[in-house]
């Protein structure tokens, strides 16, 4: 059924000039992420709503993407992204979100709301409408991680054309999938890092379950041994719902201009918001977690030399040294596991 799936989704992708969300293999990298910080109780709650997948959130990480063009699902389209203002957001030159309740019917922030809503056991909703609900929410989440779906610039960046390992292409494409291709291969050809921290856990095991190319294992153990000692402190902060959240900068001796996620508010109430509002607002808050993938267009993204080669030189090496695209495929998949613990738990 995956594989049938994945043929209709890759003749679809030749004639549909639309975003396609991290590729698969970003997505599932983030979903095995995730799973490995859920909980026992919500991990076999999981298993129950995906006995199909056997409970490995990884094999429905791309599916919203593979069905979002059928006549049954192309209401979901616009849900993968957020279009912003261009007179409030162009970057580099500066960079916004401006987002409020019931703005746009369809949308990446309202969608992950209303998806967390419908898997609530206590939504009344059906057994499959709330497996459904999980496949969307885990897809989404991922999807509000990939900063060029947060503007509007250049159809978020899939009218810039750019160059990258000598190959045509547009900015879209190389940060959906072209940059983590490219680390799993330097991953896979050079790495020495230890690759045992999952061997015996079968909730984390990827085996690259839709993803054509090379094993991304090491470089996904990779990144959860970066939030186990480097960002290990900054765990917590990664799900905080707070306005102050931003995505500032330290600068060890060592290791400068390293990407850091902070919140100035150490609470965990994520019920901050007035349920008044013309949505109701869930157990996740993409309103406040967008303003820093946002912001990175303007920091990181947009900043490149369009007669170079993106895969080498200041551009590439920013990006590698910074650990960018590693920090927002952890801190997408961190989001994801304490959104389903807190629904589901």
């Amino acid at each position: 059924m995956f594989q049938k799936n994945r043929i209709i989704f890759l003749t679809l992708i030749f004639f549909v000039p639309h975003v396609l969300s991290w590729g698969f293999v970003g997505h599932e990298i983030i979903a095995a992420i995730g799973q490995r910080f859920l909980s026992p109780k919500v991990y076999k709650k999981v298993l129950e709503l995906l006995p199909e997948a056997h409970g490995n959130l990884s094999f429905i990480a791309a599916w919203a993407d593979q069905i979002k063009y059928t006549p049954e699902y192309n209401f979901t389209a616009p849900m993968h992204y957020f279009d912003t203002s261009p007179l409030t957001d162009n970057p580099p030159s500066f960079c916004a979100v401006d987002w409020a309740p019931g703005k746009v019917e369809f949308d990446l922030i309202t969608a992950i709301h209303n998806y967390s809503n419908r898997l609530d056991p206590n939504s009344d909703l059906s057994f499959l409408s709330r497996a459904e609900a999980l496949k969307f929410l885990v897809h989404f989440i991922g999807d509000l991680h990939q900063p060029l779906h947060i503007t509007s610039k250049d159809k978020g960046g899939n009218g810039i054309p750019v160059t990258f390992e000598g190959h045509n292409t547009n900015l879209h494409s190389i940060w959906d999938t072209n940059i983590i291709y490219k680390r799993i291969r330097e991953f896979n050809e050079n790495s020495t890092f230890d690759h045992n921290l999952s061997e015996n856990d079968n909730r984390f095991n990827s085996s690259n379950p839709l993803s054509e190319g090379p094993s991304y294992d090491l470089y996904l153990n990779y990144i959860v041994d970066l939030m186990r000692t480097i960002w290990r402190n900054e765990l917590s902060s990664w799900t905080i719902c707070n306005e102050d959240l931003k995505l500032s900068h330290d600068h060890p001796s060592s290791y400068p201009n390293k990407l850091h996620f902070s919140s100035a508010n150490e609470s965990f109430d994520h019920f901050f918001l007035s349920m008044n509002q013309e949505i109701s607002f869930s157990a996740a808050c993409p309103e406040y977690w967008v303003i820093p993938i946002n912001q990175l267009n303007c920091q990181v993204v947009f900043k490149y030399d369009p007669e170079s080669d993106l895969s080498t030189g200041e551009y590439y090496e920013r990006i590698v040294d910074e650990k960018v695209i590693e920090k927002l495929l952890a801190v997408a998949g961190i989001r994801i596991a304490a959104v389903l613990n807190t629904i589901l738990n």
